[in-house]
């Protein structure tokens, strides 16, 4: 994975402010998108989510926090607040199965699911595919 120029200065001024270095930045037009580790998020987002309301007056761009999981399907289910049924991993594919209810949930919200798809693209080199 290749990040840009503004990416790092994106992740260094996260890791200014909190402290927190991210695993990756996406940026999408006036959101900037960081991939946290899981443990550091609560330090990410800061109590009253002082961190994020910093980050976002000084970037003047939305901020996303994403928890980042050592698999695939647990990034998925974390940032959409889904629960899936299954999840295999097949040619370069990471399929997640959703009931109704959780596939109902998570298309809800088009925008993150395509910004989700893109950081586990970039990180674990698999396209996410939701049946």
């Amino acid at each position: 994975m290749k990040l840009s120029m503004d990416e790092i200065l994106l992740m260094n001024a996260l890791q200014q402010v909190t402290g927190v270095m991210p695993k990756d930045c996406l940026i999408e037009g006036q959101m900037v998108v960081y991939l946290v580790a899981e443990k550091e998020m609560g330090r990410a987002i800061g109590k009253a989510a002082i961190n994020v309301k910093t980050l976002q007056e000084k970037l003047k761009k939305r901020v996303e926090l994403v928890p980042y999981y050592e698999k695939p399907e647990d990034v998925f289910a974390k940032a959409l607040e889904v629960d899936y049924a299954t999840a295999r991993q097949t040619n370069g594919k990471i399929i997640v199965l959703l009931d109704g209810t959780n596939k109902a949930k998570a298309y809800k919200n088009n925008s993150r699911i395509k910004r989700v798809k893109e950081l586990i693209k970039r990180n674990f080199d698999l396209d996410l595919v939701i049946n």
